[in-house]
């Protein structure tokens, strides 16, 4: 089956439904309305999944929140297909789905996200709201020694932080003697947003008595131990793992050696006329909600210069924004990723983006909260601090090879 739009309106083919592919379609509405634009949404799932709230799901019964995807699609004046992107022609410019039918395109992204594969052997691997429940069993166990641990590789290391605080100030409410440890690969905690926002995670985790092993990758959790990569062995008689992200294979599209699509700073596949991607299937190492965003509003604007509008498309430059859950307080940590040197890290009085969300998109995030009810997450709290730091993003690439291939990241 091949579908066309039946006018001379461009068409645009958008693959996935999380935070790029939604994204992107309001970033392309932004710009051009059904009357000049035809977009396509096409992804297996009916729902948008609100994920950064699942780390809340074993602790405060937090509801899962979701969108309909078709409500989304007709807000916006979208085609939706109940389908996933399986193969790329170029000649004639077709995306075929996994059900072999075909949709034309004059420019296409690619956002479908990786997949997730254990990371730590042994270990409960959390990949959201679905491990809810298993965290939960074990806090109700009050085991003798919890161990988190981030994975090496293409990841986001956010949410082990936060089931670690959570789970320490759970347990110690309880009276619990559990020993709650979080060990990672980066040479400081969350050493990506800079020192101070390191400095500051470090007083967070020792206030909540969890202990740190830096520098330190997982590899496997056995009779009661957690394995690391350097032979070390750390007591922990149960670990609660993130999973390691990889790219999805995509006939005709290319990939690097972990499935990731190389793409230029304006998101244009690498090798690949009129193709586009954004967000976890892309080629940048960090996986993050907000980034995907970026990435697909730089994607946006660089898919309607190439259909001819007068538009200037600016380049992908990110900027990572993220709120740390912890059970008394919250933490709102900022990095600018910048070509120079580190600036001076702030401490501003309010908030830089808005709304305050986990999810941050310059698009999607007011969509979600103010027209689809999403929650919201507070913008103030007694005890609440924002850090926020510059960080130079060349020796941040630089060191970024060394964590994927296993290395702890340089501090500072």
């Amino acid at each position: 089956m091949t579908s066309t739009s039946g006018t001379k309106k461009p068409r645009v083919v958008v693959a996935g439904g999380g935070v790029a592919a939604l994204e992107a379609c309001l970033a392309l509405r932004h710009h051009l309305s059904a009357a000049g634009l035809d977009i396509v949404l096409l992804t297996p799932t009916e729902r948008f999944d609100y994920r950064p709230l699942s780390v809340l799901e074993p602790f405060r019964g937090v509801a899962r929140w979701s969108m309909s995807l078709r409500r989304f699609a007709a807000d916006q004046g979208l085609e939706l297909v109940n389908d996933a992107l399986a193969a790329v022609a170029q000649r004639p410019r077709v995306a075929v789905t996994g059900a072999g039918h075909e949709l034309r395109y004059d420019t296409l992204l690619i956002a479908a996200g990786g997949h997730t594969a254990d990371a730590v052997d042994g270990a409960l691997t959390f990949r959201g709201a679905r491990d809810g429940r298993a965290v939960r069993e074990l806090l109700d166990a009050q085991p003798r020694s919890l161990a988190f641990a981030a994975p090496s590789g293409a990841s986001w290391p956010l949410p082990v932080y936060e089931l670690a605080l959570l789970s320490a100030a759970e347990l110690r409410q309880r009276g619990a003697p559990t020993e709650v440890k979080l060990v990672t690969p980066e040479a400081t905690p969350l050493s990506l947003f800079g020192a101070e926002a390191s400095e500051f995670v470090c007083d967070l985790l020792s206030r909540h008595g969890v202990e740190l092993a830096t520098s330190s990758t997982p590899v496997a959790a056995r009779a009661g131990m957690l394995e690391l990569a350097d032979g070390r062995r750390l007591q922990a008689e149960h670990v609660v793992a993130l999973p390691r992200v990889l790219g999805r294979r995509l006939q005709g599209v290319p990939r690097d050696e972990e499935d990731f699509i190389p793409v230029d700073e304006h998101g244009r596949v690498k090798g690949l006329a009129h193709v586009h991607a954004a967000g976890d299937g892309a080629d940048f190492p960090f996986k993050h909600g907000g980034l995907a965003a970026q990435q697909a509003d730089a994607a946006a604007e660089a898919m309607l210069e190439d259909l001819g509008l007068p538009i200037v498309a600016h380049p992908f430059e990110p900027v990572i924004q993220g709120v740390l859950f912890t059970q008394a307080e919250l933490a709102y940590v900022e990095a600018a990723l910048s070509g120079g040197a580190p600036g001076t890290a702030e401490r501003p009085a309010s908030l830089r983006w808005w709304p305050p969300a986990k999810i941050v998109g310059r698009h999607l995030s007011p969509y979600l909260v103010e027209r689809a009810g999403a929650p919201l997450t507070p913008e103030h709290l007694p005890g609440a601090k924002l850090v926020a730091v510059s960080v130079d993003a060349r020796r941040l690439v630089r060191s970024v090879r060394g964590v994927l291939d296993g290395d702890p990241v340089p501090p500072g």
